[in-house]
């Protein structure tokens, strides 16, 4: 067929949407045949796709041995990068075609050629699921085992990485150093840690790693793991002797993370063993904290019985109650510290107590007050006897103020049902209605100026009614809203301290 379209005045280097020839996909299926006889009509061996793989790049990555050698044999160059900076040994190596990397290296290949992030062979061959005869000739043939990618990975990594058990064997044999630091300190040991490998941290262990070196932000193996929630890597890197309160560079020890990844086995495992369940790390954060934050009810479970306290501080001056009211939609983890003593009325630094924190949802690390509502903690808290008209610090935002704020009507019901006062000022002399109307939040509009019959003709510290304030920003329909109560038509026209109707 091929002979026929040649003769048919077929364009021989016609190419596809990828700039793939004919001479691309005859190397990559294996067809000898079709390759010679296009290249005896003249067809580029050189040429190259749009990724700039060239034929023979093609024949290595699918093995189709035969089309390499007469590749080879015709001198085409074997180490030819393509736009990747892969060589056509990067992708035998990566695809383990280990009779073609045979055959490269036989002819010369350079195996220590970076590529464009500074991998060379080695690397792919020890990461790649069928690598591992390949990797054995290249380390046969002076392949550098401590060769460094830019991101400071070895092959050593690389194994550890993807679990290659053998060949992490077979590279520490070669020479590899155990303890290499890649760009983020991590040695072979933290990434087999982080990724769950037993297998491969019993051979680094075996081999000399050091189990208490410190990685990225100063974490050591065991943070990784118990953070990961690999159970048997905790167990394998503790029978070392590791001492498990030691923290990282922020603080946090293996039960800080835990706690965070809310791994109970990790968890229990790390209790059982000793370790410090009230230690705090430098934002004055326990582990019961992160269980909170998290909504790890079953490590938050694990941590109190186990006699964490419930009403530390951290820095900021949030409990545990504060991160369980921000971040628990389903209001367990806060049902189970109040059942245990957790103090609903204690304020942060800024004056908010839990109940503020439910109406108006923190971001669970910096607390800085957004959007959520999650009315069945506000329920919770309010039962357990927070006050819900407490404001912040200053004197600013009421729990209805901030419920109001974020437009969630099943906060402001329940808040009032509990005695909040509907026409309650803030600092700048705002309602809530004046709040909602000024931001637009029709849904408690309707709310307030309808079944909590709020107060139209109040007046903010600027003299603006609700009225005022949804006007001025535009929002016609709490504007609406607001008209269709109005009595007093006076109020219409009322001027605010500006002199603006």
């Amino acid at each position: 067929m091929v002979k026929l379209l040649l003769s048919r005045g077929a364009n021989i280097n016609a190419f596809d949407k990828k700039d793939r020839r004919a001479i691309h996909w005859a190397a990559y299926m294996g067809h000898i045949e079709v390759v010679k006889l296009l290249v005896s009509h003249g067809a580029e061996v050189t040429c190259k796709d749009k990724k700039s793989y060239t034929p023979l790049h093609a024949a290595a990555s699918s093995g189709m041995i035969s089309v390499v050698k007469y590749l080879l044999d015709l001198g085409v160059d074997m180490n030819e990068p393509n736009a990747y900076g892969n060589t056509p040994l990067h992708v035998a190596c990566y695809n383990g075609q280990d009779v073609v990397v045979n055959e490269l290296i036989d002819c010369g290949a350079i195996v220590n050629q970076k590529n464009e992030k500074g991998f060379t062979p080695l690397h792919f061959a020890a990461a790649s699921t069928h690598g591992a005869l390949c990797l054995e000739l290249l380390v046969g043939n002076g392949a550098d085992v401590n060769m460094k990618s830019k991101d400071g990975k070895t092959p050593l990594h690389m194994t550890a990485l993807h679990g290659r058990f053998s060949r992490s064997q077979t590279i520490i044999q070669s020479g590899a150093v155990i303890d290499c630091e890649d760009k983020n300190g991590n040695t072979p040991l933290h990434i087999a840690a982080r990724y769950g490998h037993e297998l491969l941290i019993n051979t680094l262990i075996t081999s000399g790693a050091d189990t208490a070196k410190r990685g990225i932000h100063g974490m050591f193996p065991l943070h990784l793991a118990a953070l990961s929630g690999f159970s048997d890597c905790c167990r394998k890197l503790l029978s070392s002797g590791f001492d498990i309160d030691t923290p990282d560079d922020f603080g946090r020890t293996c039960l800080h993370a835990a706690a965070a990844g809310g791994n109970l086995e990790c968890l229990n495992l790390l209790l059982n063993t000793g370790a410090d369940f009230n230690k705090k790390d430098k934002f004055g954060r326990s582990p019961l904290h992160y269980a909170a934050a998290n909504c790890n009810y079953q490590c938050l479970f694990a941590l109190v019985g186990s006699g964490a306290s419930v009403n530390d501080l951290d820095e900021r001056g949030c409990t545990p109650l504060h991160y369980a009211a921000t971040s628990d939609t389903d209001g367990k983890c806060l049902e189970y510290l109040l059942r245990n003593d957790a103090n609903p009325g204690i304020r942060d630094k800024q004056g908010y107590n839990a109940v503020h924190y439910s109406a108006a949802y923190g971001h669970r690390l910096c607390l800085q007050l957004a959007v959520t509502g999650h009315e069945e903690c506000v329920d919770a808290l309010l039962q357990h006897g927070a006050k819900c008209l407490l404001r912040d610090s200053r004197g600013r935002t009421t729990p209805l103020h901030a419920a109001a704020f974020t437009d969630h009507v099943e906060c402001l019901q329940l808040l009032l049902s509990h005695n909040a006062q509907v026409n309650s000022v803030d600092s700048t002399g705002k309602t809530p209605l004046m709040m909602a109307a000024e931001n637009g939040q029709t849904n408690t509009v309707e709310m307030l100026v309808s079944s909590a019959s709020a107060e139209l003709t109040l007046q903010d510290n600027s003299k603006n009614t609700a009225l005022h304030l949804a006007c001025s920003k535009g929002h016609e329909t709490s504007a609406l809203l607001i008209l269709e109560k109005i009595t007093d038509r006076n109020l219409i026209n009322a001027t605010n301290a500006a002199l603006q109707t």
